[in-house]
């Protein structure tokens, strides 16, 4: 009932969450971009310039051997060209560049590309298309080769001149503000290309909790989440995430049931994930599922059967009470346990189980099992046997009870207890008619 109930309230809780007061008031970059109006007056004020009879038929050349792949040669002719005017550079650059760009592996000269684009573009005399597209391969090259500042100044000069708020522009931006560390302009030029997206994006998003997570600001990394498992609900990763940041801000009722529907959901599919959410199951003091679903996944192998594993899940059911469920679970502990403290603490938890339970001759082999391994020493050696000895007692075994009292009386801190519990197991065994 605890689940369900826990469930249905966070279900409801997620159904009521607001976007973030972003979405209303649209993000600030720290520039602006021309209306469509002004682009076309631009675009109807830009001179039109054309190459000489001699470039255009090589420039025609060259661009046969680009549509054969043939690169390398196309480089050549152009190489071989000598541009007169300002425009001719430009032109002639802009291909050069394109091809250089165009290179693969070993033959790729990523830097002679920047710099002939970056001469093409600085002319500023191409066609309006020429243009653009130049200063958007620019762009892309410099993010490429991680000249993440350049990228940014020519991205910002490409919308600046194409006039629309272009959305894979915008998430570029963000991306090299990510790559320097500039976490406060990630995050404007991330919601931008949210706001400007036709269908929602997951990548603003995954830039975005990153910046809030770098600048240690959680309370918005949640909003973000928030909105996104919201309008995104195939990105079920995100559940998880969700339920781990509500946690880091301390709200813990809500970390546990939004772990829980993506787990009801089958949102949740890693080892950790389920480690997590036993680990939120046990913090909220509700044992039994962190038990349950520990045990579900190690039998199924999505979380790796390791004595601590094993012994988790046992520690739930014990302190949820299901002692038997406990005592049979420590069965598995033992499988995967080589040291022979941890072996002793393993049997001595299953005999504490198995008494709780009402199994006191099983009690009483663990105990036993836990005192052959010769681990106990000393007082814990004393205790271990006063455990033998109850559980037998409580076995009705007094032959076996008082043989383990009077081994714990071999030890000072359980002498006068054990010779107590000698007599009173005689005196009882007396009164039952039992022959010792």
């Amino acid at each position: 009932m605890m689940r369900l109930t826990t469930t249905l309230c966070a279900a409801v809780a997620l159904l009521s969450m607001a976007f973030l007061p972003a979405q209303a008031q649209q993000a600030d970059v720290g520039f602006t971009i021309p209306t469509q109006e002004e682009v076309t007056a631009m675009q109807e004020n830009r001179r039109s310039h054309a190459l000489g009879d001699r470039l255009a038929r090589a420039v025609v050349q060259a661009f046969e051997h680009y549509e054969a792949s043939e690169i390398q040669q196309a480089i050549v002719v152009l190489e071989e060209l000598s541009p007169r005017s300002d425009y001719e550079r430009a032109y002639i650059g802009r291909f050069l560049g394109t091809m250089y760009a165009s290179l693969e592996d070993e033959e790729a000269q990523p830097e002679k590309a920047l710099e002939l684009l970056r001469e093409a573009v600085a002319y500023d005399i191409l066609s309006y298309g020429d243009q653009k597209q130049s200063l958007q391969l620019l762009g892309n090259l410099q993010l490429q080769e991680e000249h993440f500042e350049d990228a940014i100044e020519t991205f910002k000069r490409y919308l600046q001149f194409a006039g629309e708020w272009e959305p894979e522009i915008l998430f570029r931006m963000a991306a090299a503000h990510m790559e320097l560390k500039n976490y406060n302009q990630v995050i404007p030029f991330a919601r931008k290309a949210i706001e400007n997206y036709d269908e929602p994006n997951r990548n603003p998003y995954v830039l975005m909790i990153g910046a809030y997570f770098e600048l240690n600001d959680i309370p918005n990394a949640i909003k973000v989440l928030e909105e996104g498992v919201t309008v995104l609900p195939e990105q079920t990763r995100w559940w998880s995430q969700l339920g781990m940041f509500y946690a880091m801000n301390e709200q813990y009722d809500k970390a546990l049931s939004t772990l829980a529907i993506a787990y009801d959901a089958g949102y949740l599919d890693r080892s950790s994930d389920y480690r997590y959410l036993v680990q939120m199951y046990s913090n909220s003091n509700i044992p039994f599922y962190a038990g349950e679903i520990m045990t579900k996944h190690l039998k199924s192998g999505e979380i790796e059967a390791t004595r601590s594993n094993w012994a988790s899940a046992a520690r739930s059911y014990y302190t949820a009470r299901e002692f038997e469920r406990a005592a049979e679970t420590y069965n598995e502990v033992v499988k995967f346990t080589d040291d022979d403290e941890e072996l002793m603490k393993a049997y001595r938890s299953q005999g504490d189980a198995y008494a709780l339970s009402d199994e006191y001759s099983k009690a009483a082999q663990s105990f036993q099992r836990a005192l052959d391994v010769g681990a106990a020493e000393g007082a814990d050696a004393g205790r271990l046997y006063m455990s033998l000895g109850e559980a037998h007692f409580n076995a009705k075994q007094y032959r076996q009870a008082i043989a383990a009292m009077e081994n714990a009386a071999r030890y000072s801190a359980t002498r006068r207890n054990a010779e107590n519990w000698a007599g009173y197991i005689r005196e009882t065994a007396q009164r039952r008619g039992v022959n010792l």
